[in-house]
């Protein structure tokens, strides 16, 4: 049976040791922190050896760092070329830099002296605390990501999945979209030209939208949406079940998460501020004073639990339509690991993409950036969680194959114009992931997630009634 739809759930900043590394896989090969090791990081200041361990909160006390340079130290390879080899042990002297305070972003550009004074006083009045380093060891246990370890055990895991980048967001969310980042390795919020997977399945006869709750990453490329044909494309995420429902679902469908954006849609009342209703598991989007993560209650709401009832919720709107289940390819990853702890070195010596920053991008580069090392994009990022689900695949699927962002505009090719020329060098490189739906037939009896979605629901109902009884 041929995939007619593929859906992909990008949530952000985790990375695959910490959401994965302790599920009890069944397969041996399963690269995960049950077997070998050790599994340790460098202590910070000649401190002891940390070892990984699965006892992580849904929340922390500070976020950790992500920047390019933050994640080139941890893997390793500061001052050093790109091709590494990466050790992975500078995980938990970054994290323990970043609750110091030691880790402020340097700017440069015109504007970079004086953001650079402004940053210096923000950080001076910023919280900070000693002894935090070994906290970034911390995994995930299985029952804390119930919706994604199910996933991944009944239908199909990749454990050498990696992020595009070894840097911040839309770097490697760009990836995803269009096979480069334009020559970013950190967020540059800016607007894109580049040509996106969108555009050239499109031009092939394939139809897509992007599904959205609030202000979308997406949005950074003005071509998805500047003429009303394009602009049609795209619907609040919470259309998404009717459509599934109703068999009416595109070629290709991205949904975003609420990423708690600081600017909100025209629509969103304020502008600017409001309430926390995030689900894409940003470490930012849970933090907590150190009190308050030593006295942490697990079954209080959270961004963290809304985003595994969000994957569980995209599952069950599929699986409610069994027909149009049978045709679809339900993608879940991560952009990147957010400073989160994984063993895996990254792959060097991979083909760069022909593309960098053109000179707009050159000109908002000299008057505004953040510094970091230069990079010549041969090597990968930290692995992240890739779940694969469909009818097709067979449960306890694992793919040990090496795949990264750049996989997806592969398989779009592949699957809706596979005559179109790739994108970029490095889609042209990466390895589709559409073979996996392999099965002649639909299979039946699949795992029920939907008391992972009302689970979720009840904290929030909860603080809403009590928000209306005091209010």
């Amino acid at each position: 049976m041929a995939i007619e739809h593929v859906v992909v759930l990008c949530l952000e900043n985790r990375s695959f040791d910490h959401m994965l590394g302790f599920l009890e896989h069944p397969d041996p090969r399963f690269e995960g922190l049950r077997r070998g090791g050790p599994y340790e990081c460098a202590g910070y200041d000649g401190g002891p050896r940390v070892p990984a361990s699965p006892g992580a909160r849904k929340v922390l006390p500070f976020g950790p760092d992500h920047s390019h340079d933050a994640v080139m130290a941890q893997l390793g390879l500061t001052g050093h070329p790109a091709g590494g080899p990466a050790s992975n042990d500078g995980f938990v002297i970054s994290y323990e830099r970043k609750a110091r305070g030691l880790a402020q972003a340097r700017l440069g550009g015109l504007l970079g002296p004086a953001l650079n004074l402004a940053l210096e006083r923000e950080q001076a009045a910023a919280p900070t605390a000693e002894g935090c380093g070994p906290l970034v060891m911390l995994c995930q246990p299985p029952g804390q990501v119930p919706a994604l370890a199910r996933l991944a055990l009944e239908f199909a895991v990749c454990d050498h999945w990696f992020c595009s980048v070894p840097g911040e967001t839309w770097p490697n969310r760009n990836y995803l979209h269009a096979a480069t980042s334009d020559g970013e390795t950190d967020i540059e919020i800016r607007a894109y030209a580049n040509k996106t997977i969108f555009e050239l399945i499109e031009e092939h006869g394939a139809s897509w939208r992007v599904y959205h709750d609030d202000t979308p990453q997406v949005w950074a490329f003005p071509a998805l949406w500047d003429t009303p044909a394009r602009h049609a494309n795209w619907y609040p995420a919470a259309r998404f079940a009717a459509h599934a429902a109703a068999g009416d679902l595109p070629s290709y469908s991205f949904i975003e998460p609420n990423h708690h954006p600081p600017l909100h849609e025209l629509d969103h009342d304020p502008l600017i501020g409001g309430p926390d209703v995030s689900d894409s598991q940003h470490p930012e989007n849970n933090l907590v004073t150190l009190a308050g993560y030593a006295d942490f209650d697990p079954a209080a709401d959270t961004d963290f639990a809304r985003a595994d009832a969000l994957i569980a919720s995209v599952y069950e709107a599929l699986r409610a339509n069994p027909e149009l289940f049978a045709r679809t390819l339900l993608m879940i990853t991560y952009d990147e690991h957010g400073g989160l702890y994984d063993h895996c070195a990254p792959p060097a010596g991979v083909p760069a993409p022909d593309h960098g920053r053109g000179p707009g991008a050159e000109i908002l580069h000299a008057i505004e950036h953040r510094r970091a090392e230069r990079f010549d994009f041969t090597m990968l990022g930290p692995r992240v969680p890739t779940v694969l689900v469909s009818p097709l695949i067979e449960p306890g699927t694992l793919i040990s194959r090496v795949h990264d962002h750049a996989s997806l505009p592969a398989t779009l090719r592949a699957l809706f114009a596979p005559d179109a020329p790739p994108l970029t060098r490095r889609d042209a490189w990466a390895e589709p992931f559409h073979d996996v739906a392999s099965r002649a037939a639909s299979r039946t009896g699949l795992p029920d997630l939907s008391p992972v979605v009302a689970a979720a629901a009840a904290p929030a109902a909860r603080a809403a009634a009590a928000a209306a009884t005091t209010g």
